[in-house]
C-alpha cells in the first residue's frame, strides 16, 4: 500500500509514471513478482529461453548460459517439466537464476528471496554481495530487516505513498521498527 512495488515497475519500464520522469544507466534485470515473464505450459528449459530473449540475451548468450543459469537455480531434472508444476520457491530459484546472469547493471528485487529456502537465500545473499561489489547498483525492496541491514548501505522508507525517511539503513531501519511498533498500539 505505500507504492513499493508500483515504483519498482516505473524504474524497471513496466509501467509507466501518470507524472514525472524516470531516469536510469545502465542495462536492468528486474525480478518483480514470482513468475512474470515465465510461461506455466513451458517447461523451465523454454522459459529460460524465453525469458532470456525478453531480457535482452541473444539465443547464443543463453546457450552459453544455459548451463550456468540451471546449475544455479538447483532444480535438476524439474527444469524439463512445466512451469506449472512448480513450487513457488522453484520459480523464484529459476527467475533468480536467469536475471543474475543477465549481467544488469542495475537490479531490482521486489522480496523475491523471502520464498527460496535456507539454502538458496544463502546462495542469493552470496552472488547480491559479489554483484555490489563490482560497482553494480542493487535495488531491493523488503520487510526482512535483516536482510536490508546486510545487502544495503542506504535505504529510503516509503510509507501510506510517501517517502517518510531516507538515509544510511540503520537509521532508516529505526524509523521503520518506529511505525510497526506505533501501528501495533
Amino acid at each position: 500500500g505505500s507504492g513499493k512495488s508500483t515504483l519498482l515497475q516505473i524504474i524497471a519500464r513496466t509501467l509507466k509514471p501518470s507524472a514525472g520522469e524516470v531516469f536510469t544507466d545502465g542495462k536492468i534485470g528486474a525480478l518483480l513478482e514470482l513468475g512474470s515473464g515465465f510461461n506455466p505450459e513451458f517447461t523451465g528449459k523454454e522459459n529460460v529461453y524465453l525469458n532470456g530473449k525478453i531480457l535482452g540475451l541473444s539465443q547464443e548468450e543463453i546457450c552459453e548460459k544455459y548451463d550456468l543459469i540451471h546449475s544455479f537455480s538447483g532444480i535438476g531434472d524439474f527444469i524439463e517439466q512445466p512451469v506449472r508444476t512448480y513450487s513457488s520457491g522453484m520459480i523464484v530459484r529459476l527467475a533468480f537464476s536467469v536475471i543474475a546472469h543477465t549481467d544488469p547493471d542495475i537490479l531490482i528485487i521486489d522480496e523475491a528471496l523471502a520464498v527460496g529456502d535456507a539454502r538458496f537465500q544463502s546462495k542469493c545473499f552470496s552472488f547480491l554481495e559479489s554483484f555490489k561489489e563490482k560497482g553494480k547498483t542493487l535495488l531491493f525492496v523488503s520487510h526482512d530487516i535483516n536482510s536490508i541491514a546486510r545487502l544495503c548501505h542506504s535505504a529510503i522508507l516509503l510509507h501510506k505513498g510517501k517517502m517518510l525517511s531516507r538515509g544510511v539503513t540503520k537509521n532508516v531501519i529505526n524509523e521503520y521498527s518506529k511505525i510497526i511498533s506505533e501501528d501495533k498500539n
